[in-house]
């Protein structure tokens, strides 16, 4: 098999579903090593087993909200493969709720997941990508570059996520490690029905916009050929969703009637 990531090992939270296990089960298909980082350890079984080389998947169980977990994860990884070429934090956890009805315990959970868990992954690894001229990659979503209603929290970690991203960039510009940042529209996953309400608790309901998203499989491809490519940023989206972000960055108060007027929930 002819592949650039041939043998390359890759750490991907957010293994056991959506975009982090097509990821991995892509990235396997081409020849790596991965690293599959997610909670729940029946569903690494599952993953494992849906696998093309099963034996080329690094099951790790943990939380990245704890920096310990992740401490402990990232050295066992390293024993494993005594190589680490690139990380994907594609873990993230997203919000359905107005911001003043919202428990501030919600805000604190979507910053632990989408924004803090990628900070501690870069300070765990950074002086390995560095070394080894590797990938750091964060999946954000256009949420990251302009927000809606309904996802405070989730669209200010994001563009926490966005920021990071780019200041580390200019960081490692001469260090060879890349630094991309993917930022999805509407994908098909469980995010909005594993979403947070005000409470806390599951929203529990699929979108609209996200039963008719894109597939993860094309998210995957997309992302895999950004890292392949040395993208800086890579967004895979539709167009209507593209449409909106550039209205976002030359009309933003034509983009904010727009989104008045649209049913987002």
């Amino acid at each position: 098999m002819t592949s650039f990531f041939l043998e390359k090992s890759f750490l991907v939270t957010g293994a056991s579903s959506g975009i982090g296990k097509a990821l991995v089960l892509e990235l396997i298909r081409r020849g790596a090593i991965v690293g599959a980082l997610a909670r729940r350890k029946e569903l690494l079984k599952e993953l494992k087993s849906e696998a093309q080389f099963p034996d080329k998947v690094v099951s790790l169980p943990g939380d990245v909200s704890d920096f310990s977990q992740l401490k402990k994860i990232t050295e066992e990884f390293r024993k494993k493969v005594r190589r680490i070429d690139g990380m994907i934090h594609s873990a993230g956890i997203s919000m359905r709720a107005l911001a003043k009805e919202t428990d501030i315990k919600v805000y604190e959970s979507l910053m632990k997941v989408n924004f803090f868990a990628l900070v501690n992954l870069y300070k765990l690894l950074e002086f390995e990508l560095r070394q080894n001229q590797g990938h750091f990659v964060a999946v954000s979503s256009l949420q990251g570059r302009f927000a809606t209603q309904y996802r405070s929290g989730y669209a200010a970690s994001k563009h926490a996520v966005q920021a990071f991203m780019d200041s580390i960039r200019l960081e490692s510009f001469e260090s060879g490690i890349h630094v991309m940042t993917v930022s999805p529209g509407y994908v098909k996953t469980d995010i909005s029905v594993k979403a947070l309400a005000s409470d806390g608790s599951a929203y529990g309901i699929m979108d609209e916009g996200i039963k008719k998203g894109l597939s993860t499989d094309t998210v995957a491809v997309r992302i895999l050929k950004g890292i392949e490519s040395g993208k800086r940023d890579v967004y895979p989206s539709q167009l209507r969703e593209l449409f909106a972000f550039w209205i976002s960055r030359f009309s933003p108060t034509l983009l904010d009637k727009l989104l008045n007027r649209a049913r987002v929930t």
